[in-house]
């Protein structure tokens, strides 16, 4: 199986949080979903459309963590009360998504965040991150975490920084993958 070095960044956002407006620099048309877009938590998630959305958005910039869990592990993880999905759908076929832990709270992670790969570069990515950072604060969480990595989109770490994140720490890792 090849393996990838990879740097991994690690980055936190601490309340009080900045004003999003920053985000709309980088959304190609209003700070709003277009006609035909929703954005919507999901529950209980059938485990076949998380693998198919992780493994759409995710392949392509070697997403391992989830791809490998048997059934019993995967849904532990995707059904626990503290884990909420949101997915991004374009006239009912979904594009992209979010995963949150809330396990911790008032610290949040945003465990995954992205889209599929011909739905990049549309502007959606940066609505994907106000729309869950306005859904986190307004639930006052005191800290939100994520992390990147050198193999993910090449303008991920920019955008997270520009929504207001900061590099606390920085480690190399290797992935493998098929």
């Amino acid at each position: 199986m090849p393996s990838f070095q990879t740097v991994v960044t690690h980055l936190s956002m601490e309340a009080p949080f900045r004003d999003l407006s920053s985000l709309d620099a980088l959304v190609q048309q209003t700070p709003a979903w277009p006609e035909g877009v929703c954005f919507r938590r999901v529950e209980g998630i059938q485990l076949d459309a998380y693998r198919d959305i992780y493994d759409k958005v995710g392949r392509q910039w070697h997403w391992v963590n989830r791809r490998y869990l048997n059934d019993h592990q995967l849904a532990a993880l995707v059904h626990h009360p503290a884990t909420e999905i949101y997915l991004l759908s374009e006239n009912n076929q979904t594009i992209g998504f979010v995963e949150l832990n809330l396990k911790f709270f008032p610290q949040v992670e945003i465990v995954f965040i992205g889209l599929i790969e011909g739905q990049i570069g549309k502007g959606y990515g940066p609505l994907m991150v106000r729309q869950v950072l306005e859904t986190i604060q307004a639930r006052e969480a005191k800290r939100i975490i994520i992390q990147t990595c050198t193999l993910d989109h090449p303008a991920a770490l920019r955008l997270y920084q520009q929504a207001g994140f900061s590099a606390y720490n920085r480690k190399q890792v290797e992935i493998l993958d098929e």
